[in-house]
C-alpha cells in the first residue's frame, strides 16, 4: 500500500478531484488530508470530511485542530464523526505547554496519529490577520508528548526544517516519533546528507533486527522505517515530490523493504490500515 501521509485540501471545490487523480497518477493507494489553518483559502473539517465521504477508498480525512482553543470533548466529537487522526500548526503556546497535555492524553485516549507541522513557517496571504509565531513550531517543542504519551503516534511534518539534527536524534529515541521530508528540505540538501543525518542506519541482516546502543527502537527499526511519504504541495507538483524520495532512496541504495517502508508500510502501520 502507497500512501501520501500530508496533504492539504483547498476551499476550490475541484481540488480533491484534482489531487485523486494527481494522487493515483503516481500510484498512491491513499492519502491523508486535511485544512490548513488559520488561512481562509484552506478547507474546513467539514469539507476535509465530504471529500473523504466522496472518495472513501481513497481520502483519509484529518481534522485541523487549534492547540489554545479545542478542547478535549471536542477531540472525542471529532473522532466520533469519523475524523482518522489530527493536524496541528501556529499554536497558541510552543507544542510542550502544559495546556496541551490534557489535547495529547485525549488523542492518546482515542489511539489517532497527530501531525505537527514543525520547523519555519511560510508566508501566507495578508499574514497580519494572523498570530503566526516559527518558535511556537520548533521540533524540540515534541519531545515532551513523545516522552509523556507513548502510544501515541506523532508524525513531524518536514524533519523540523531547520533544525534537522534535533529532529534526527528525537526521532532515534523516541519509538512514536515519525517525521515526512515534505517542504523545501529535498530541494536544498543533496541525498547524501540526509545519509549522514541518520548515521545510527545499519545494513538489514535478514532475522535480526537492527538493535544496538545506537538505536533505541525496541522493534529493531532503523531511521529509515521512521520517514514517511508526504508531498505538502498542489496537485500539480505531486509528481515532483514523488521523483525527489525515489532520487534520495536510489542514491543512497535503499533496499525493498525501506523503500516500501518510506511509502506507505509505516504510514499504514500508524494509520491503523
Amino acid at each position: 500500500m502507497k500512501i501520501d501521509i500530508h496533504t492539504h485540501l483547498s476551499k476550490d471545490p475541484s481540488y480533491a478531484d484534482r489531487m485523486v487523480e494527481a494522487e493515483k497518477a503516481i500510484g498512491v493507494d491513499k492519502f491523508v488530508t486535511f485544512g490548513a489553518g488559520p488561512d481562509d483559502a484552506w478547507a474546513t473539517n467539514d469539507q476535509v470530511l465530504a471529500a473523504a465521504e466522496k472518495y472513501p477508498d481513497m481520502i483519509i480525512p484529518f481534522a485541523y485542530v487549534h492547540l489554545g482553543k479545542v478542547t478535549t470533548a471536542q477531540i472525542t466529537a471529532l473522532v466520533k464523526r469519523g475524523f482518522k487522526g489530527f493536524k496541528c500548526i501556529n499554536p497558541a503556546k510552543p507544542y510542550n505547554d502544559d495546556s496541551f497535555m490534557k489535547i495529547y492524553a485525549k488523542m492518546a485516549e482515542h489511539n489517532v496519529p497527530v501531525l505537527f507541522h514543525t520547523g519555519i513557517v511560510g508566508r501566507f496571504s495578508d499574514q497580519s490577520k494572523y498570530d503566526v509565531d516559527t518558535y511556537r513550531n520548533k521540533v524540540i517543542f515534541l519531545d515532551r508528548a513523545a516522552r509523556k504519551f507513548p502510544t501515541l503516534n506523532i508524525i513531524g511534518a518536514h524533519l523540523g526544517n531547520p533544525d534537522y539534527g534535533e529532529a534526527a536524534m528525537m526521532m532515534r529515541w523516541h519509538p512514536n516519533l515519525y517525521f515526512d521530508l515534505s517542504g523545501s528540505s529535498l530541494k536544498a540538501n543533496p541525498p547524501e546528507f540526509f545519509g549522514k543525518l541518520f548515521w545510527w542506519h545499519a545494513p538489514e541482516t535478514p532475522g535480526k533486527p537492527v538493535l544496538g546502543s545506537y538505536n533505541n527502537d525496541p522493534r529493531g527499526r532503523g531511521p529509515w522505517q521512521k520517514i514517511v511519504f508526504g508531498t505538502d504541495v498542489d496537485p500539480g507538483k505531486v509528481a515532483e515530490v514523488k521523483a525527489d524520495y525515489d532520487r534520495l532512496i536510489a542514491t543512497l541504495g535503499l533496499s525493498d523493504k525501506l523503500r516500501a517502508a518510506i511509502y506507505g508500510e509505516t504510514a499504514r502501520e500508524i494509520l491503523g490500515l
